[in-house]
């Protein structure tokens, strides 16, 4: 397929084509290969986040277990962000 892509960096194409030119692939093969990690590395940013989130909701339900039922996950929330910073 070709592709025309406006608004490249000068710096970051010259970067990639010379490492192209040194491994000896085509540049179309680098910009493929660069595409495909810059994907995947945004795939496995929300997999972290998601993780977290699952962490954060693990931790709210046993911090709830353990404060009985007057404890409330909205309540803590502002209190630490109307506590006084130091």
């Amino acid at each position: 397929m070709d592709v025309s892509i406006k608004g490249v960096e000068e710096r970051a194409f010259r970067s990639l084509r010379s490492e192209a030119i040194k491994r000896g692939i085509k540049v179309g093969d680098a910009t493929t290969e660069a595409f495909r990690m810059w994907v995947a590395s945004k795939s496995q940013v929300r997999l972290r986040e998601k993780e977290r989130m699952m962490k954060a909701a693990d931790d709210m339900d046993r911090i709830r277990a353990q404060g009985g039922t007057n404890w409330s996950g909205v309540d803590e929330i502002r209190r630490w962000r109307y506590q006084p910073r130091t």
